[in-house]
């Protein structure tokens, strides 16, 4: 039996991933820092037949990874598809984010797919294991916005590492997939952060923020399907969403005329729109 390692699956794409996964015969193993919500997935993956089990997680520890990596082996032996997906999304100007706040962003959204990564791609070479490691990027990884250029650094990032990951594991047998979802239906907002503004002022926008996030056309359960058949099928690049293929295409095509684009992004702009987003909420909640 295939052993599936999903990081951040105590909710959204992960705990859709790592619900598809079992549905399709694989013991899944649910990572999450949220302890809590980890265990209530795995649980109802257990009552529909399905095998799993949670394990608390910080991925942006590397002692913990190592540590994890050395529970799984003991308990099922080698994984053999490992999902690199928790990440979090802080927003706020190249300038006015804080030097907490870029590291933050590296920690959890990059450095965590360099330490699950090179711990579990070991550990599938030790053991002659034709393994998969799906990196969870962004389509942020090709759109240069003056709204979140953390986010978009670690996960650009993550889309060249997982090249290069890529190239070197090929001769291993093992492959490697980044994923670059679009606007999705999670709570990546409302569980990140938003700099430059005082602690109220924060909250407000961010419950705003994370409202409209709710409009997006398609659900966590979309990109755990792609996430499936990537590894299945060892697709390199896959960006999730028409926005999502249309910026990389884009961006291929010509990184100048993008960057002239989006440059008119805002935070200012995206606030003119937040009253008319919270009345078309609040008349989709009394319907």
């Amino acid at each position: 039996m295939r052993t599936v390692i999903v990081t951040g699956a105590g909710a959204g794409i992960g705990r859709e991933t790592a619900k598809l996964f079992a549905h399709k015969g694989a013991r899944v193993v649910i990572a999450d820092i949220d302890e809590v919500g980890a265990k209530t997935a795995a649980e109802e993956i257990r009552a529909t037949g399905g095998l799993a089990v949670a394990r608390r997680l910080d991925v942006s520890d590397e002692q913990q990874w190592e540590d994890f990596a050395e529970w799984v082996f003991g308990e099922f032996g080698p994984a053999h598809v490992l999902v690199n997906n928790a990440g979090v999304m802080d927003l706020g100007g190249f300038v006015e984010m804080s030097a907490a706040g870029w590291q933050r962003e590296i920690d959890i959204d990059l450095m965590s797919v360099v330490y699950g990564s090179k711990v579990f791609a070991q550990q599938m070479i030790d053991n002659n294991v034709r393994g998969h490691i799906v990196n969870l990027s962004s389509m942020a990884a090709y759109f240069p916005s003056p709204l979140d250029p953390a986010y978009g650094v670690a996960k650009s990032a993550v889309l060249m590492a997982s090249q290069s990951l890529r190239i070197e594991l090929r001769r291993h047998g093992i492959g490697v997939s980044t994923i670059c979802p679009g606007a999705i239906r999670t709570d990546l907002i409302a569980n990140g952060q938003r700099a430059g503004l005082s602690d109220g002022e924060a909250d407000e926008w961010q419950r705003a923020a994370s409202g409209m996030q709710t409009l997006a056309f398609a659900g966590p359960d979309k990109v755990a399907r792609v996430i499936e058949r990537a590894a299945r099928r060892n697709w390199a690049i896959v960006p999730v969403n028409p926005e999502s293929w249309a910026t990389y295409a884009l961006f291929r095509f010509s990184p100048s005329l993008t960057r002239e684009l989006l440059a008119r992004a805002s935070f200012d702009r995206i606030e003119a729109v937040m009253p008319l987003a919270r009345s078309i909420l609040t008349r989709l909640a009394t319907k």
